[in-house]
């Protein structure tokens, strides 16, 4: 027990009501028993040395905090391994006659004084025992009645102020209702404003969720429209780059077929170069050629320029040239087995001839001017005309493919 102030019980003992008063002040025990009926009442004091002295002869020593614990649980009878008896001096006797074998007690001359005192017995039970422990409480006689009689008129003067007041209290009673009952009403008011606002919340909650909703399956089908264009975009961007991987084949096979043109060009001007060359030391010194040479000359060139694969028309404009490059020089008859002279060098059909020659390239040189714009300028720029041709013919150092064809020609 947490030392209380004061605890009063109603308790029976063998069948009389009777009211039990405990009190613990600091290592004080104070007992007070009252019979209902008689108004008699016991009383007594015990201090914490009296309540452990007394727990170890018993055989099972208990703190004082620790019997005031199990006191209490007796009186509230909380626990059922602790009660309480009240026993007069005879019947104490008795019950200590009985542990000790029946022998008679040694206070027989006492016992109509010992007989008015009490014993609190707390009955302590264990598994295989019931341990007494015994509180003598003196008999202090039945209440005083000048002492009752003061209680009881102050009793009357406090029902009566009480009753006097009972019109002005049931008044204040209403009124402090009233008061209570109209807070209720506007704290329900408030409540019921707050459940309208939050339904109110909630309707707006609803309709922006069906809003999101719709927006959010306006959005779905959205998405589903771009799903559908990209599907289709990817198809269009497929069939794109086989298009394009068609053209890179084509442009590819194209710039094979330019390399080969190329690599074709470039064997021609190396023939041409050497033709040039041949024809050059012609001019400075024309050796006499017999016209069975020339004749044979003239068919390995005509020869040369079929396994080319040349037209016709350049064909007949070469042998026109040298037809002409041939009456410019004088035929001169083979020797005669004889042995006949040489015809002497006639420089006036020389130089005619040499000027027809050069009126036939300038009019070749314009015709391919005008075909050498259909023919790309990276093409035309990667055979530059040998600085020693152009020199020779009056012609720009600069590229020039129509002059190459004109040559190869």
């Amino acid at each position: 027990m947490d030392q209380p102030a004061g605890l009063q019980v109603d308790y029976v003992f063998r069948g009389v009501e009777h009211a039990v008063r405990v009190v613990v002040s600091g290592q004080v025990l104070e007992l007070e028993v009252e019979d209902r009926m008689t108004a008699d009442q016991w009383r007594g004091e015990f201090d914490a040395s009296f309540i452990e002295d007394l727990t170890h002869k018993t055989g099972n020593f208990k703190q004082f905090n620790i019997f005031c614990n199990m006191l209490e649980s007796a009186l509230t009878q909380s626990s059922e391994s602790v009660t309480l008896d009240l026993l007069t001096y005879t019947d104490l006797e008795s019950l200590r006659n009985r542990k000790m074998g029946g022998r008679p007690g040694p206070l027989a001359s006492k016992s109509a004084q010992l007989n008015s005192k009490r014993y609190l017995i707390l009955i302590y039970s264990v598994e295989f025992d019931r341990i007494h422990y015994p509180l003598p409480l003196p008999y202090q006689g039945k209440p005083d009645p000048v002492v009752l009689q003061g209680i009881i008129r102050s009793l009357k003067e406090e029902l009566g102020r009480l009753r006097g007041l009972d019109g002005q209290d049931a008044r204040d009673t209403r009124e402090t209702e009233i008061w209570h009952l109209r807070e209720q009403v506007s704290r329900l008011a408030s409540e019921k404003r707050e459940l309208e606002a939050q339904l109110g919340r909630s309707r707006e909650e609803a309709l922006a969720g069906r809003a999101a909703r719709q927006e959010a399956e306006a959005l779905r089908g959205l998405v589903r429209g771009l799903e559908l264009e990209l599907r289709q975009e990817r198809g269009l961007g497929h069939r794109g780059v086989g298009r394009r991987g068609q053209d890179c084949r084509r442009l590819a096979k194209e710039l094979e077929e330019v390399k080969a043109s190329e690599r074709s060009l470039r064997a021609r001007l190396r023939t041409v170069n050497s033709e040039l060359a041949v024809y050059k030391r012609g001019r400075q010194t024309p050796p006499v050629v017999p016209p069975r040479v020339r004749e044979d000359r003239a068919s390995s060139s005509r020869e040369r320029s079929t396994s080319r694969g040349r037209g016709a028309a350049r064909s007949s404009s070469r042998e026109s040239g040298r037809g002409s490059r041939g009456r410019g020089r004088p035929v001169r008859p083979s020797p005669s087995p004889t042995g006949g002279r040489v015809p002497r060098f006639d420089p006036t059909a020389f130089v005619k001839a040499k000027e027809k020659k050069q009126r036939e390239i300038k009019m070749k040189l314009a015709h391919i001017s005008s075909l050498s714009a259909h023919i790309p300028g990276p093409l035309l720029a990667r055979w530059p005309v040998p600085s020693s041709i152009a020199v020779s013919h009056h012609l720009s150092p600069a590229p020039s493919l129509p002059f190459l064809l004109l040559l190869c020609t």
